[in-house]
């Protein structure tokens, strides 16, 4: 999750000086200056500039490899990239650790609002919808039919550039990579119940994890904080399921999925999104893609009607009930960002694991009500 416009500018000195080995072997020399890019809830990002040009480089977190396998990821990028829908992968250190990629400096999307002309830099449209509040806001018209209010006026045409991009990422093939979203919650709860018998965490029971670094573990104080956000999850595993096979009724192919379209994954130039962040990237349920999008874009209940009449519309890979399954896709949204944020708790220093703690406390009350 990354804002790329949100950074605070630094002259490329001390503060970096353990970068310059690393931008050395990715080519860049002369470097004119670093910025560090604020919005990345667990990889860091700089922005470097040269003389010939602007780069990002992102450093992968520890952390992340258990929830990414770095090839898959590049897989997709690459993908993305070819199809003009993320900036190009231009370098990987050996150990995977390090990305350079191109720059693109996301351009403002144009509020609707003649008289006041706003410009909106695309992650000031960030705004966390539960599948309650959807369905509420639904509610004043049948979003299983094309609203009739034509002139019902919106903000933005955020709604619009969101459904472009979901049909274009909808047709680009799939790769080699699967997972349903009832093998991710499986796969993301055992994890969490390995970490749960690991008691303080000091060992690595991942799969594909990283040994973790010494003194990384949670710790004590936070060990407590983090089994009484376990019990949470533990609690609502009849709910999980009954939304798993609610969407696993309604999907008759897989589709390529990014799974992560939040407003700071996305990137506005000449009036066209392409995406960044590609850690979750695979093939999966066509919700998934719309259901991200509806849960952290602040779109009015018209946008969010277009925008799923249109997409759903002739959709080859669901079949019509699909619309329905619609809530239960963000709920499940929403169950995976709480899996994520203990499992990261779990896997990062003390100092750290309090922040995600604190992510999961923010998530926690976005699901349905139990």
């Amino acid at each position: 999750m990354l804002d790329i416009n949100a950074s605070m500018q630094r002259l490329a000195g001390e503060p970096f000086k353990a970068l310059y080995p690393i931008l050395k072997s990715a080519g860049l020399v002369n470097v004119l200056s670093i910025h560090e890019l604020a919005g990345g809830l667990s990889n860091h990002n700089y922005k470097i500039t040269t003389p010939t040009g602007s780069y990002v480089l992102r450093v992968n977190a520890d952390a992340a490899d258990s929830f990414c396998n770095r090839q898959q990821e590049r897989f997709y990028w690459q993908q993305l990239a070819q199809a003009k829908l993320a900036p190009e992968l231009l370098w990987v250190s050996e150990d995977e650790r390090y990305y350079l990629s191109d720059f693109i400096e996301s351009d403002y999307i144009e509020s609707d609002d003649i008289e006041n002309e706003v410009l909106i830099h695309w992650p000031a449209l960030e705004r966390q919808t539960s599948a309650a509040d959807f369905v509420l806001g639904q509610s004043t018209f049948n979003y299983l039919q094309y609203p009739a209010a034509e002139q019902e006026t919106h903000p933005n045409q955020a709604h619009c550039l969101l459904l472009a991009l979901l049909l274009q990422l909808r047709d680009l093939p799939t790769g080699p990579y699967a997972i349903s979203i009832t093998e991710q919650w499986q796969e993301y709860h055992q994890q969490m119940l390995a970490y749960q018998a690991s008691a303080t965490f000091s060992e690595p029971v991942l799969r594909r994890a990283v040994p973790l670094k010494q003194g990384s573990d949670i710790g004590d104080s936070n060990t407590h904080d983090w089994n009484e956000r376990v019990a949470k999850l533990l609690a609502i595993q009849i709910e999980i399921k009954h939304w798993c096979d609610e969407l696993a009724a309604c999907i008759i192919k897989p589709q390529f999925c990014h799974r992560d379209l939040n407003p700071h994954n996305l990137l506005l130039k000449n009036n066209r999104l392409c995406c960044i962040d590609f850690e979750y990237a695979t093939a999966s349920h066509p919700l998934c893609e719309l259901a991200v999008v509806l849960a952290t874009h602040a779109l009015t209940p018209y946008q969010q009607s277009v925008l799923v009449k249109q997409y759903l519309s002739g959709h080859p890979y669901v079949t019509a009930q699909a619309v329905t399954a619609v809530p239960a896709a963000i709920d499940m949204y929403w169950v995976f960002a709480c899996y994520w944020a203990l499992l990261m708790a779990a896997q990062t220093e003390p100092s750290r694991s309090a922040d995600y703690l604190a992510w999961f406390d923010c998530f926690w009350p976005l699901i349905t009500p139990k």
